[in-house]
């Protein structure tokens, strides 16, 4: 009997390198394009890349997933409002939710339609044994796939590793009162600003107001403020409180997880893992109650004027948004990656603050529109009145293809258009510069599936993105956008956006497309082949395009200026 050593994530490689010296003979299955360099480097052999040709698009299966996250805390907002009537917690655990439904239809899809290959084998399983959370990794595809071969009588063996600390207990310390009432404070609360932090650090100590942080348990970004809230155990808090309190608090978390259980039978069948997942959501309810509980008590003498957080919820953010509801304070949204999404709650006095870039409006809940504002970021641009001598050198900017194993364009269809891309610049005499996103490198497919040079995509990875830009006369950022479109823009190198599937609506938001064109592989080559035979054009459209990014800057303030 053949072994079949199955790869899901990253993680599973040790494990399955470790098993793999045990096995006279085995085959390596992969299902995310992604893992294919990672599994080549590793000491596996005999690596086969299964990929799901006729998938879920992905804006149907984004659309699909948020909605059923929605639907679910429709029935838990109402399965305790009896409990908590004081407060909704809807939208509360929305960004997780998504996700863990983006993995439990993907999953339970993939291995109905592929898990058959299987057959008349021994596959090796390696579970991450974690709930899920967020888009870390977690037992829910590697249980799905031993469910399916459970229920078709196909021999597996199971492994565990991996298993993290559950920190659903650690809430903001909130455990003394905020007396401070002499000055203006901004509570602030930035998990996942990554790239801009220092930015909005600096930003907001020049508003000249006094910051109160909320650390973050995910994603922490270093805030100097005049305060930092660390962690705690919500136990510990809860343990403090009257026995009425302790006791509401208790139904609250019990009706929360039978709720849970009826919702999420269907999806996760094995009792085991559904207990885990449901213990792991209605803990981490249970410590935002307390966190909007301790939010009112240790602000109720001194509020803030303002509260600003990521749109990126790590956690706290629907407690805080609570709270600003109820005491009618306005909220400011900065984006973790330059601009913002849709967003999951349903308070009006909301703004976004995004970089001018921002590619469409913004909604809320309620399908509302959010206001949306522009605030300057640190550039620096440059760019020459000088006629082009035309496009010698093209940059294929590639952004991840799938997410966990989640594709956002189907990967047949996502190699055609980079093949069409190669074999026209091949045609017209043009260097091709392809550039992976250095998290989720493709090369070894690259080289394997198109013939490309794989030495040439390494170096190619080696430079700065500035480096890149300097050595480019034109940009095709394929497929799903990225903020990297930034660096050609503000260095006056034109940059254009061939798409190969409908762009989800978080996709669309990454660059406003009347400044970077958004059209199909076969649009964009037509473009090129008139730039190409007319340097003219090509020169017009770099100044046009510059002037029009520049122009997105006319009215946009400061940060600091919000605050």
């Amino acid at each position: 009997m053949e072994n079949a050593i199955v790869i899901i994530n990253v993680g599973d490689i040790t494990a399955a390198e470790h098993i793999a010296k045990d096995l006279p003979t085995y085959t390596v299955y992969i299902f995310d394009p992604m893992l294919f360099d990672l599994v080549a480097a590793s000491s596996l052999k005999n690596i086969q890349l299964i990929t799901w040709d006729n998938c879920p698009l992905y804006h149907e299966l984004d659309a699909d997933a948020r909605a059923t996250a929605f639907a679910l805390e429709a029935e838990l907002d109402l399965a305790v409002r009896a409990i908590v009537p004081e407060v909704s917690i809807a939208s509360w655990q929305h960004l997780n939710l998504y996700y863990l439904f983006m993995s439990l239809k993907w999953y339970t899809a993939l291995w109905d339609q592929l898990g058959g290959l299987f057959a008349h084998k021994k596959v090796h399983i390696f579970i991450c044994d974690n709930p899920a959370a967020y888009y870390f990794h977690s037992f829910i595809p590697s249980f799905l796939l031993l469910w399916y071969l459970k229920s078709h009588e196909i021999e597996f063996s199971g492994y565990s590793y991996g298993e993290k600390p559950d920190n659903t207990d650690l809430i903001p310390d909130l455990s003394g009162e905020n007396s401070d009432d002499h000055f203006e404070q901004i509570l602030t609360h930035l998990p996942t600003c990554m790239y801009d932090f220092s930015y909005f650090d600096q930003e907001a100590r020049a508003s000249g107001k006094t910051l109160i942080n909320i650390e973050a348990r995910y994603f922490a970004t270093p805030v100097q403020a005049h305060k930092n809230l660390g962690l705690i155990s919500a136990e510990q808090t809860i343990a403090a409180l009257p026995e009425e309190s302790r006791e509401k608090i208790n139904i609250f978390s019990e009706q929360l997880a039978a709720t849970l259980d009826r919702f999420l039978k269907p999806y996760i069948v094995i009792p085991l893992y559904r207990t885990r997942q449901i213990a792991y959501i209605s803990n981490l309810y249970r410590a935002q109650l307390v966190t909007y509980y301790q939010l009112n008590r240790h602000f109720q003498r001194s509020k803030p004027s303002k509260i600003l957080l990521s749109d990126h919820d790590a956690g706290f953010h629907g407690p805080i948004v609570s709270f600003a509801k109820e005491n009618f304070l306005p909220v400011l949204l900065l984006p973790h990656a330059k601009t913002s999404a849709d967003i999951e709650f349903k308070y009006d006095n909301i703004v976004a603050l995004t970089h001018p870039i921002q590619g469409r409006d913004i909604f809320d809940a309620n399908g509302r529109h959010v206001i949306n504002e522009a605030i300057i970021y640190p550039e620096t641009f440059s760019s020459s009145s000088l006629t082009s001598e035309g496009i010698k050198t093209v940059s294929l900017l590639l952004n991840a293809q799938s997410l966990n194993g989640i594709f956002y364009t189907r990967w047949a269809d996502y190699l055609d258009g980079i093949r069409k891309i190669v074999a026209w610049c091949k045609d017209n005499d043009i260097a091709l510069k392809i550039r992976c996103k250095p998290s989720y490198s493709i090369m070894t497919l690259l080289a394997r599936e198109i013939g490309l040079d794989i030495a040439t995509l390494h170096q190619n990875l080696a430079e700065s993105m500035d480096q890149h830009v300097e050595n480019c006369d034109l940009c095709l950022m394929y497929d799903t956008p990225t903020s990297a479109a930034l660096y050609f823009l503000k260095q006056s190198v034109p940059i254009l956006n061939p798409v190969v599937k409908p762009l989800s609506p978080a996709e669309l938001t990454m660059v406003n497309a009347n400044v970077v064109p958004q059209e199909s592989v076969d649009a964009i080559l037509r473009r090129l082949k008139g730039f190409k035979s007319n340097p003219m054009n090509f020169s017009s459209f770099r100044n046009t395009q510059f002037r029009n990014y520049i122009e997105l800057f006319q009215h946009v303030r400061p940060l600091r200026t919000h605050l």
